[in-house]
């Protein structure tokens, strides 16, 4: 997948996914110690590095805490509804390039 792709599947502009990419980069390196830590087994219950990621940044607003991003978007749609598909969002962006 590459940016463009990844914005036009979840309908979001490549600005986005590039924002939100940039921010689970940081959110990963402040705490990817204390995550692997904390999952017995390094880890091993994701299907995918992904997967892995996505929920580590993304679940409980981390990307917000550690990354200073302004991500409400990525929880919230222009409307104001709630994002259904974030996990899947974010694993899409991890694996962008």
């Amino acid at each position: 997948m590459n940016v463009e792709s990844v914005a036009t599947k979840h309908g979001i502009t490549p600005a986005q996914v590039r924002q939100l990419k940039k921010a689970m980069e940081i959110t990963w390196d402040v705490i990817a110690h204390d995550w692997f830590g904390a999952c017995v087994g390094g880890g091993g219950e994701y299907e995918s590095t992904e997967e892995m990621v996505a929920e580590a940044t993304l679940d409980a607003n981390r990307i917000a805490q550690y990354s200073g991003e302004d991500v409400e978007w990525v929880y919230k749609q222009e409307d104001g509804t709630r994002r259904k598909n974030v996990m899947a969002l974010g694993q899409d962006t991890w694996r962008a390039l």
